[in-house]
């Protein structure tokens, strides 16, 4: 019993040493404390935004007027506040304890020039400020990274906010309308008017049941109609979309109109359409245009059969000798 207290002692006052040692020793790693900033630069001088995935997408981001654009899309408006966060939090990374500090260790963490998930230059005036080599992922949202040393960190990014495709960046907001700015929107077969805050069916008669979920929703796929890509800009390519398979006709508080065309792809599951008030011609998947091809009286409003089928039946008598 004696021996065993004396080893269970022993092994307190090793624990108790070793705490000693790690709390004197403290100091020695706080310089490894996520405090020192991952890339130093200023946001606001920022200019171009280059970022490339190995054996995949790539694209480049500029400033100009100001504004925030995506050349390869024909300078199609990229989203301002979503490239602002990106570059504040670039600049809010923290350097933390390295998780590998070779050469050698590049190639297998995905950072190194050559293999790398993303590559991240930032440039000001012509030059380069920044640039962040972004690789795996060990655990979720921290990813490796490499800035231009041999030190590899984990950081709190993750390659799915890095996109590497026009499409990630485009202002989706560009050709929204707000819905209180609008007065009627006219379909081939219908025109919705916009009373009491909210979007009716214009001329329906007395007794007809509206199916007014399916109306806002017309109304609101015309107003912030989707897009997933830029495929052309310029006269002659909205030309291709006459003439239109479908017209679209918002006219607003303040008497301006705008006029959308859209053309259905010879291939199918697709359609390319353009806005009057800009000359960009865009893509969209036939799914997303649903709710516009929808907009038909016979489809907004609900059929006298089918309100009699969802009506009770009349109790019909048991025949005679039934059992």
């Amino acid at each position: 019993m004696q021996r065993g207290t004396l080893i269970l002692s022993g092994l307190l006052a090793a624990q108790l040493a070793l705490a000693g040692v790690l709390a004197i020793s403290g100091s020695d790693y706080t310089g490894y404390d996520a405090k020192d900033p991952l890339i130093a630069f200023d946001p606001g001088k920022i200019d171009e935004i280059a970022i490339d995935q190995t054996g995949g997408n790539s694209i480049a981001l500029k400033k100009q007027d100001g504004k925030w654009v995506i050349p390869s899309f024909a300078g199609f408006p990229a989203d301002t506040t979503k490239v602002s966060q990106f570059l504040d939090k670039l600049r809010d990374l923290k350097k933390g304890f390295p998780v590998a500090t070779s050469s050698e260790a590049a190639p297998r963490f995905k950072v190194s020039d050559s293999v790398h998930e993303r590559q991240i230059v930032l440039s000001s005036g012509g030059k380069e400020a920044a640039k962040l080599l972004v690789g795996t992922s060990p655990s979720y949202r921290l990813t490796n990274v490499r800035t231009s040393g041999n030190e590899i960190y984990s950081v709190a990014i993750s390659t799915y906010e890095i996109g590497a495709r026009g499409e990630d960046w485009t202002d989706k907001e560009a050709l929204t309308i707000p819905a209180d700015k609008v007065a009627s929107i006219t379909f081939p077969d219908v025109t919705l008017e916009r009373k009491d805050g909210k979007f009716v069916l214009a001329g329906a008669k007395e007794g007809e049941k509206v199916l007014d979920d399916k109306v806002q929703t017309a109304a609101r796929a015309a107003l912030r109609p989707s897009f997933d890509a830029i495929q052309g800009k310029g006269a002659e390519e909205v030309a291709k979309l006459d003439p239109p398979d479908l017209k679209v006709e918002i006219k607003t508080t303040d008497n301006t109109t705008r006029t959308y065309k859209y053309k259905k792809e010879a291939a199918g599951g697709a359609y390319l359409f353009a806005a009057s008030d800009r000359d960009y011609v865009f893509r969209v998947g036939e799914a997303n245009v649903s709710a516009l091809v929808d907009a038909k009286r016979e489809k907004l409003i609900e059929s006298p059969n089918k309100a009699g089928a969802q009506a009770d039946p009349t109790p019909q008598s048991t025949p005679a000798g039934g059992g």
